[in-house]
């Protein structure tokens, strides 16, 4: 195999896993944030508490100057000269009050968990692995084995299904934040975030296991042909 393309494979594929490990670091907050609210709450649940008392959880939501982008409705304080900075915020992170959400997001919630959250946890794990399996296979020169190129498609399907928890995520924590939350000068608004790059990544991995697939029929006929 050419040196030059098993360097290129084996540096996309550490960039890869980078990517996936970033990401999971980046949410590992988040999770423990959630987990802790939700087993908070079971508690008050537990103990007849539910309604009586507030079911803080935390948002982050993203947002727009209702008077239009470039206009900086807020200022803050800039501690180096005493003056006021002329602001305009995209993202809140909120703690509110979820007892006064509607229903339908208190019941779709639970659901979405169950049913995404375990495969997303398998995924996760299940992503690493096969791409050090792909990296294992070009360092001993069996890239084009067929074996790669379901490796490769079950990456893509895997990161297929991160990015629609994700999506799915985000449009229910919006709709959510539009139930809960009005603020003074900013508009709530729906924008695609991290998934969108989740999506991106999905597409470029279906697309080198075709290539793959294509190169490995090239191959087997050039080895039937000699």
């Amino acid at each position: 195999m050419n040196t030059r393309f098993k360097i290129i494979c084996i540096l996309f594929g550490i960039a890869y896993l980078y990517f996936i490990g970033v990401t999971i670091i980046d949410g590992v907050p988040d999770f423990k944030n959630s987990f802790m609210e939700g087993a908070n709450q079971a508690i008050i649940d537990s103990n007849g508490g539910a309604g009586k008392v507030p079911q803080f959880e935390t948002i982050v939501f993203d947002v727009q100057p209702a008077s239009g982008s470039f206009t900086f409705p807020s200022s803050i304080l800039n501690l180096k000269t005493g003056d006021l900075i002329r602001t305009e915020i995209s993202t809140f992170n909120a703690k509110v009050d979820r007892a006064l959400a509607p229903a339908w997001i208190k019941t779709a919630t639970p659901v979405f968990m169950l049913i995404f959250v375990f495969p997303s946890l398998f995924a996760i794990v299940f992503i690493p692995v096969q791409i050090f399996r792909v990296i294992r296979s070009i360092v001993k020169n069996e890239i084009f084995d067929a074996r790669n190129v379901n490796r490769i498609r079950w990456i893509g399907y895997s990161l297929l299904l991160i990015f629609v928890m994700r999506l799915f995520e985000n449009i229910t924590t919006t709709v959510e934040a539009r139930a809960l939350v009005s603020l003074e000068n900013y508009k709530i608004v729906f924008k695609f975030g991290e998934e969108l790059y989740t999506l991106l990544f999905a597409l470029v991995t279906f697309m080198f296991a075709e290539i793959l697939k294509l190169s490995h029929a090239m191959k087997e006929e050039q080895d039937l042909t000699i």
